[in-house]
């Protein structure tokens, strides 16, 4: 009747199961995976780095043109400044010649030279 049955189970034959390496599935899954990412990742620095300095460059044209502007007017300033120097610097050669001394006397003052003698221009008298 009531059998006793048995307290263990029997054993079960074990299931055979062909187990894979996860590293070697991931490389199957995705071979070019890390190539990706390394390409991403400059691409994204390139990009950031452009931004840079376009938005670098674009701040520097203002600046850029207001100092042609202000290099144009010192270029002016410059050459009015060479003109007076040369205009100056003819006058000293003229006034501190030894060369030139009695003939700078003279034209400064009304005074002739000993072996000089004045000249006085007239007009005609009226001749009827």
């Amino acid at each position: 009747m009531h059998a006793l049955k048995p307290s263990y189970l029997p054993p079960q034959p074990p299931k055979r199961s062909r187990t894979v390496p996860r590293t070697k599935a991931k490389s199957r899954q995705h071979p070019h995976r890390p190539l990706a990412i390394e390409a991403t990742v400059r691409l994204s620095v390139n990009v950031v780095l452009s931004t840079v300095a376009i938005s670098a460059l674009t701040q520097l044209l203002p600046y850029r043109s207001s100092q042609i502007d202000r290099l144009q007017e010192l270029q002016a300033a410059l050459k009015s400044m060479d003109e007076r120097v040369q205009q100056v610097k003819s006058n000293f050669e003229q006034y501190f010649d030894p060369y030139r001394t009695e003939a700078n006397m003279q034209a400064q003052s009304h005074r002739i030279g000993a072996q000089q003698r004045r000249i006085v221009w007239r007009e005609p008298a009226n001749r009827r």
